[in-house]
C-alpha cells in the first residue's frame, strides 16, 4: 500500500483505515454468525456494512483526533519522541480495538447482544469469578486471537502510513525548500531519504488546515448536522435483530453503555410523568388485609418456622420435561410441580444472575442496560425479604458456593438485611471442585446441617443460590447424559432433589415453606433467541408440609416473589411497589422483563416485546395486540424514576 507522506493525506488515511477496521470487524462477525441468521443472503452483508458505517466513521473520528495532533506537533517539533508517540498510540489503540472486536464475537454466542459494559461490571468486581465461566482452551484461544488481531491492526497503520518522523538535534539534517516541500535526509536511524510534503506555504498553513479538519471530526462523531446524535440504535435497520447486532460497532456500543451507566434520571422518557404515573398506578397493588381474604392461608395466624428460597442457576421450563425439548434432565423439578403450588405462567425478569437476585429478593424489576447490584450506594438502599422478615422475627442466611464479592453481591446482601452470608470461603478447600467454587451438593448439605442444629423455637429464612449449572459445567458427577451442559443440569437437579427430600425428613417439615425459582434461562439451548417468549419462561414452585397441590395460572414474574411470599406469611409488603401478590385475586397479574435494550410485558390479552434501540415492537401477539406497549414503557419509565430516588 502506498505510504502517505503529505500530512493532509496522512490525516485522511488514518480516518479511512480506522473506518476499514470497523468494516472488517463486521465481516468477521458475519463470518462467524451468518449460519445463525435466518434467511441471510449476499445483499444482507452489504446492508450490514452500509447501515453500520455511521458508527464505524464515528469511532474513526474519535480515533483520528490524537494522530491529527501528533501530525501537527511533528510539523514544529523535531524530536524522536514524535515517533514514539506515533507507534505507542497505534499499539495501544490496536490492542483496545482487537479486544473489543474479539470479545464481541466471542460473547455474542452466549449473550445474544453486542458488547456493552456488562463484562466490565463483572470483571471489575470479581475478576476471578468472571473468568470462571471460561475454559482454559477458550482463554488461550481468545488471547491468541486478541494478540493476532492486535498485530494485524498495528501493522496496517505502521506499514501503510509514513510515520511523522522528525530528526533529533544529533542527526545530520539537510533541509531545503522546493515548491513547498521539506526534504529531510540522513536521520539518526537511517541513511534513507525521507520526504514530508507540506502544502504550499509551509507548516503554518498545514497546521491551520489540520486544526480545521480535526475540528470537523465532530461531524462523523455526532452523526451529521441534525438535532439527533449517534447512538447504538442508529444502525438498527432490520426486523431481523441479529442483522442489527451485526451492524453495531462494538467499541461504540461499549463506550456508550459505560458513559450512560449512571445517567439514570434521564433514561427511558417515553411520556410525561402524569401519564406514566396513571398507567403504573393501575398495575400496582400493595394492600394486605389483617386476615387475608381472597388469598390462601396455610398456617392460620401462625407463620412457618423455616422459610427456604432456592434460586437455581440457569434453569428454565425449556429443559423441563413439560417443555418437551429434552426429557429426563430435571426429574425432581418435574416431580415437585405436582407436590405443591406450581406457578405455570411465570417469567424471569432478566437474563443475568445479578439482575435476578435483586428482582427475587427486593422485588425490583431488572433494567435493560445496567445492573443495580453493581451500584452499592443504590442497591443497599433497597428493601428485601430479609429485612421485611427480619422485622417479623426471622433470622436470615444467604448460601452460595462461589465468591459473594462477585458483582458486589455481598454488599447488596448485607446492606439489605441478611444477617449471615455463607460462601466458598466457609467450606474446606477440598470441596472447591469447580472454577466457581463449591458444587451444589456440599452447599445443600451445609444447609441441612444448619437446619438440623438450629434453635427450633426461632424462625429462620435461608436463601441459596446454586451454581453447578453454570458454565463451564465442571461438576463432580458424570451421569448417563453425554452432553456436559445437560449433565450439569442433571447433577444440579439431583442435588435439589436430595436437598428437598432431606428437608422432608426433618421433624419440622410441616412447619417449613420452600420456594424454588430459577434465576434465568441460560446455557441451554445453545442458540438463545432473546426476542422469543420462551427465553423468559421459568417455573416457580412453593412446597411445604402444609402447602396444597395446585397449578396456579396467574401470570407473574420474579419481582412478584416478595409480595407473594410475604403475603403468605402475613407480613406487610408496601415497601415493594413493583411486587404483586400472585395469590391475591384483587391484584393485577402480568409479567415484565428486560434485556439489552428491550422491554417485554405479558398479560392474558397481549404478549409484547419492544426494542428501545430499534424503536420498534419485535413481538406482538394476543387478542389485543399493541395493548402492552404503553404499559411496558410507562413501567420502565417509573422504574427508573424509583432507581433515581434511591
Amino acid at each position: 500500500m502506498k505510504r502517505f507522506s503529505n500530512p493532509i493525506s496522512l490525516f485522511f488515511a488514518v480516518f479511512i483505515l480506522w473506518t476499514l477496521v470497523g468494516v472488517v470487524g463486521k465481516l468477521a462477525f458475519l463470518a462467524v454468525y451468518a449460519s445463525t441468521i435466518d434467511g441471510i443472503c449476499a445483499s444482507d452483508w452489504w446492508e450490514v456494512i452500509w447501515h453500520g458505517l455511521v458508527l464505524d466513521v464515528a469511532i474513526a473520528g474519535y480515533l483520528t483526533i490524537i494522530p491529527a495532533l501528533i501530525i501537527i506537533a511533528s510539523l514544529w517539533w523535531r524530536h524522536m519522541a514524535i515517533d514514539w508517540f506515533w507507534k505507542g498510540y497505534f499499539a495501544i489503540t490496536a490492542f483496545v480495538s482487537a479486544l473489543a472486536y474479539v470479545v464481541n464475537v466471542a460473547l455474542y454466542g452466549f449473550w445474544g447482544f453486542p458488547l456493552d459494559n456488562t463484562p466490565l461490571l463483572y470483571i471489575k468486581t470479581s475478576p476471578k469469578d468472571a473468568m470462571a465461566s471460561i475454559t482454559t482452551g477458550q482463554m488461550i484461544g481468545g488471547l491468541i486471537a486478541i494478540s493476532l488481531v492486535t498485530v494485524l491492526i498495528y501493522l496496517l497503520f505502521i506499514r501503510s502510513l509514513t510515520k511523522p518522523f522528525l530528526l533529533t538535534s544529533k542527526g545530520l539534517r539537510q533541509i531545503s525548500q522546493r515548491e513547498g516541500c521539506i526534504i529531510l535526509r540522513k536521520s539518526l536511524f537511517s541513511e534513507k531519504k525521507y520526504i514530508a510534503s507540506l502544502p504550499l506555504g509551509g507548516p503554518g498553513w498545514a497546521t491551520i488546515l489540520l486544526l480545521l479538519l480535526t475540528a470537523s471530526l465532530i461531524i462523523p462523531i455526532r452523526g451529521g448536522f441534525g438535532a439527533g446524535t449517534n447512538h447504538t440504535g442508529t444502525v438498527y435497520y432490520s426486523s431481523n435483530i441479529r442483522l442489527c447486532h451485526a451492524a453495531v460497532n462494538p467499541i461504540f456500543c461499549f463506550v456508550e453503555s459505560v458513559t450512560h451507566a449512571e445517567n439514570i434520571k434521564d433514561r427511558y422518557r417515553f411520556m410525561d410523568d402524569k401519564e406514566a404515573t396513571e398507567i403504573v398506578d393501575e398495575l400496582t397493588y400493595t394492600e394486605l388485609s389483617a386476615s387475608p381474604v381472597g388469598r390462601i392461608a396455610f398456617w392460620g395466624d401462625k407463620q412457618p418456622k423455616n422459610v427456604v428460597v432456592i434460586m437455581l442457576e440457569s434453569f428454565s421450563r425449556y429443559i423441563m420435561t413439560e417443555g418437551g425439548h429434552v426429557k429426563g434432565i430435571t426429574p425432581n423439578l418435574d416431580r415437585y410441580t405436582s407436590e405443591g403450588i406450581y406457578f405455570k405462567n411465570f417469567y424471569a425478569n432478566s437474563f443475568r444472575t445479578d439482575r435476578a437476585i435483586v428482582s427475587i429478593l427486593s422485588g425490583l424489576p431488572a433494567q435493560p442496560t445496567m445492573s443495580l447490584m453493581d451500584i452499592p450506594h443504590k442497591s443497599t438502599a433497597l428493601p428485601s425479604i430479609a429485612s421485611a422478615m427480619g422485622r417479623a422475627g426471622y433470622s436470615s442466611t444467604f448460601y452460595y458456593g462461589g465468591d459473594t464479592n462477585y458483582s458486589n453481591m455481598k454488599s447488596y446482601l448485607m446492606g439489605t438485611g441478611f444477617q449471615n452470608v455463607v460462601s466458598d470461603k466457609d467450606f474446606p478447600r477440598e470441596l472447591h471442585t469447580g472454577k466457581w467454587g463449591v458444587a451444589d451438593g456440599p452447599v445443600y448439605q451445609r444447609i441441612l446441617k444448619d437446619m438440623s442444629s438450629a434453635d427450633k423455637t426461632k424462625k429462620h429464612l435461608r436463601v441459596v443460590m446454586s451454581e453447578s449449572s453454570h458454565e463451564p459445567f465442571d461438576v463432580p458427577f458424570k451421569s448417563h447424559i453425554k452432553d456436559p451442559v445437560l449433565n450439569a443440569f442433571f447433577y444440579a437437579d439431583k442435588c435439589l432433589g436430595d436437598f428437598v427430600e432431606g428437608m422432608k425428613k426433618l421433624p419440622d417439615w410441616d412447619n417449613t415453606l420452600v420456594l424454588i425459582v430459577p434465576d434465568h434461562l441460560g446455557a441451554y439451548p445453545e442458540k438463545i433467541d432473546n426476542y422469543a417468549l420462551w427465553r423468559y419462561e421459568i417455573p416457580m414452585i412453593i412446597l411445604g408440609g402444609q402447602i396444597p397441590q395446585l397449578v396456579w395460572m396467574s401470570i407473574g414474574c420474579q419481582s412478584d416473589i416478595p409480595a407473594t411470599l410475604l403475603g403468605i406469611l402475613g407480613i406487610e409488603h408496601r415497601e415493594f411497589p413493583f411486587s404483586k401478590d400472585l395469590l391475591d385475586g384483587k391484584a393485577p397479574h402480568f409479567a415484565f422483563f428486560t434485556f439489552p435494550d428491550a422491554v417485554g410485558m405479558v398479560t392474558e390479552e397481549n404478549v409484547l416485546i419492544y426494542d428501545n434501540a430499534l424503536n420498534k415492537t419485535v413481538l406482538d401477539e394476543g387478542s389485543e395486540k399493541g395493548q402492552n406497549q404503553k404499559k411496558a414503557q410507562a413501567y420502565l419509565q417509573k422504574l427508573y424514576d424509583k432507581i433515581a430516588e434511591l
